[in-house]
């Protein structure tokens, strides 16, 4: 006759090694792929702002609790978003993705293209505002000076080149794009 002491109870050591291996393992997997996600996202880079300027970043633009996913690759001060067409300050506000360094390098080399054809389009249309208030103001005190003589001659007039920096030919076609949206 069988009266069960045959089955003997799982020792108290015995089920906590289990499940201590188990929780282990869980953790382990899960780390795991925490850590190859986060690997992932450092292959990816985008072309964002930093400061009220254009910076590369290595990474995605997210972050997983306290933990940024991303961090500035290259920094780029001289490609100010002032500068940029409306439409362009939009894109790079809300990050451009790129799926490689290379794809990413191109779109910040294009973007400083732009923002130096519409910084050189602003200081050439300032010189040139600066350069008429001086020529007006030249003329009212040459007629203060002549007072009421009444000479008919006329000082020679000289053409004088183009204020401001001058620009290039890819850098004329882009400056039509400077403030529009």
């Amino acid at each position: 006759m069988y009266d069960g002491d045959y089955d003997k109870p799982r020792s108290a050591g015995r089920k906590w090694l289990t499940r201590s291996l188990g929780a282990a393992l869980a953790l382990a997997v899960v780390g795991g792929a925490l850590y190859g996600g986060y690997r992932w996202t450092q292959t990816q880079y985008y072309v964002g702002t930093k400061d009220g300027h254009v910076a590369l970043y290595q990474g995605i633009d997210q972050d997983l609790g306290w933990v940024s996913l991303s961090k500035v690759k290259k920094d780029h001060p001289e490609i100010e978003l002032k500068y940029l067409p409306p439409y362009q300050q939009k894109q790079v506000e809300g990050t451009i993705t790129q799926d490689s360094l290379g794809r990413a390098k191109a779109k910040i080399s294009e973007l400083s293209v732009q923002a130096t054809a519409c910084r050189k389009n602003e200081e050439r249309r300032e010189a040139s505002a600066q350069a008429a208030a001086r020529a007006a103001a030249a003329e009212k005190a040459r007629k203060a000076a002549e007072g009421d003589s009444k000479t008919t001659e006329k000082p020679p007039t000289t053409a004088s080149p183009a204020p401001g920096p001058t620009l290039s030919e890819e850098e004329q076609k882009l400056a039509s794009n400077c403030g529009k949206q």
